[in-house]
């Protein structure tokens, strides 16, 4: 027979680990600022690049929100005729 789990003892142990992996991860692991401070120039354009690409898309999904509340077409011209457009 084995002898007893001391209960107390292993769930101090587990929280003590836990705790310090997440301890050494905070440490160790660099801010977005020092990560961009920290990358070579021709990269740091490529971010800078697709960080203006991801602000030019949000604009358009504002336009877009924006048109959606107020019900309005936003990828065709308005037109005077009332029905399909016949070819």
């Amino acid at each position: 027979m084995s002898p007893p789990i001391a209960w107390g003892r292993f769930a101090l142990f587990s929280t003590a680990l836990v705790a310090g992996g997440y301890g050494i991860m905070r440490i160790a692991t660099p801010t977005e600022e020092e990560f961009y401070n920290a990358l070579a120039p021709d990269l740091k354009r490529k971010v800078d690049a697709v960080r203006a690409q991801r602000a030019s898309s949000q604009e358009m999904r504002d336009k877009l929100a924006a048109s959606a509340a107020e019900d309005k077409v936003v990828w065709a011209d308005s037109t005077s005729q009332s029905g399909p457009r016949r070819v």
